[in-house]
C-alpha cells in the first residue's frame, strides 16, 4: 500500500512539474483568426519585375497611392523602373526578368518587344485608363487600380508560376 501511495505522489509531482511548462509557451498566439495576414504561398519565389512607368501611361500616378517599392522588396521581390520604351528594351535585353508590370494603354507594344523569346517576362497589365467601353473589353487588366497590396502580390506570384512553367516547357522542348 505503501509502494502505491510514494508512486503515486511521483507521478503527480512529475506531472505537475511538466505541465505548467506546456501552457506558458506562446500559447495565446495561436488562437484561430486572431491577427492573420497574407501569406505568400510556400512554393512562390522572389521574382525580379520591371516596372515600364512611363509619364504618359499614367501608371507613375496610379503607383503613387501603393508604396510599391518597397511593398515588393518586402516580399523578396526585385524591383527596376524604367520610365522610357528604349530603357526597357535595354533592361529587357541586358537582364533576366520575371515579372512586367505595365499600364494597360502600352500592353501591346511592352508584349511586340518580349515576344519570341524562350525566357520572356510575363506582362501584367494596371487598369489606369479605362477609356470606352470596347477598349476596357479588349484590354487585358490584370490588377484593377487603384492597387490593393494583396491583389498586387498575387498577381505578381501568378505571373511567376506561368513564367516559370513556360520556361520549363521551352527547355523541355529545346
Amino acid at each position: 500500500m505503501s509502494n502505491r501511495i510514494r508512486l503515486l505522489g511521483l507521478a503527480s509531482a512529475l506531472v505537475l512539474a511538466t505541465g505548467s511548462e506546456v501552457f506558458a509557451c506562446g500559447d495565446k498566439f495561436l488562437v484561430a483568426g486572431r491577427g492573420t495576414r497574407y501569406q505568400r504561398p510556400k512554393n512562390a519565389r522572389a521574382a525580379n519585375v520591371l516596372i515600364y512607368a512611363n509619364p504618359a501611361s499614367g501608371l507613375p500616378d496610379t503607383l503613387k497611392k501603393v508604396p510599391v517599392d518597397t511593398l515588393l522588396k518586402r516580399e523578396g521581390h526585385q524591383a527596376t523602373t524604367v520610365e522610357t520604351l528604349e530603357q526597357l528594351g535595354a533592361m529587357l535585353a541586358g537582364g533576366r526578368f520575371d515579372v512586367v508590370l505595365v499600364a494597360n494603354t502600352v500592353v501591346a507594344a511592352v508584349e511586340k518587344l518580349v515576344a519570341g523569346a524562350a525566357d520572356a517576362p510575363e506582362v501584367v497589365a494596371f487598369c489606369v485608363k479605362p477609356g470606352t467601353p470596347a477598349e476596357a473589353a479588349s484590354n487585358d487588366c490584370t490588377v484593377k487600380a487603384p492597387p490593393k497590396e494583396r491583389s498586387l502580390l498575387e498577381a505578381i506570384d501568378k505571373a511567376v508560376l506561368k513564367h516559370d512553367k513556360n520556361v520549363r516547357k521551352a527547355s523541355a522542348r529545346g
